[in-house]
């Protein structure tokens, strides 16, 4: 009796053991469940705020964005509205030397215009003949406010080369006066007179009328 009252106490007290181990570990298998679950509500609610952290970064992002592209916008303009002024204030300073350029242009016209009027001779080179010893001399003269500043022999096929070369001295004395009531050359009357001839025809065609 006694030998079967204590396989009943220990088998009592395994049971007992048997008993509170498994209690203990179902406390624990609870707790660690219940941990798990926490964990995973952390994660999601850190990976929540992760994504609402990268939306926030994204937004500011593009705002920063928008922004420098309206001050570049802006800069642009307002470098397109300063190019557009300074082209309308370069195009007016051209058009006012333009009209400046004509006033002065016609102001000199006129000038040279009432000068000319002004003047006995018409400013250029005049051909005129004159008969010389063997026929017609031709000559080129040049005015320039009446002032005669060349003279040319430009052709006397009938005139001896000797007597024309010492008639062409006059040509130097017409232009010393300014006037062709000079005297001829001596030994060479006919040609230097047909020279002087020449050169009063030229006048006349040079005269202003």
């Amino acid at each position: 009796m006694k030998y079967q009252s204590f396989i009943m106490r220990v088998l009592c007290l395994i049971l007992i053991v048997g008993v509170v181990l498994g209690y203990n570990s179902m406390q624990k298998k609870d707790s660690d469940t219940e941990k798990d679950q926490q964990i995973a509500s952390l994660t999601t609610r850190v990976e929540a705020l992760e994504k609402q952290q990268d939306e926030i970064l994204s937004a500011i992002e593009e705002a920063a964005k928008a922004q420098e592209e309206a001050k570049k916008k802006a800069e642009e303009e307002a470098k397109n509205k300063k190019d557009s002024a300074a082209k309308e204030e370069a195009d007016a300073a051209d058009k006012a030397a333009e009209n400046q350029a004509d006033a002065d242009s016609e102001a000199d016209s006129s000038d040279e215009a009432e000068k000319s009027e002004d003047l006995a001779y018409k400013n250029g080179t005049y051909t005129g003949e004159g008969q010389g010893f063997g026929g017609n001399i031709q000559v080129q003269v040049t005015l320039e406010n009446d002032t005669i500043t060349d003279i040319q022999v430009v052709s006397a096929p009938g005139e001896d080369s000797a007597y024309l070369s010492q008639g062409q001295g006059v040509i130097s004395t017409i232009l010393a006066a300014q006037s062709t009531d000079v005297d001829t050359i001596s030994g060479a009357t006919f040609s230097s007179t047909g020279i002087i001839n020449a050169v009063n025809d030229a006048l006349g065609k040079a005269e202003n009328q």
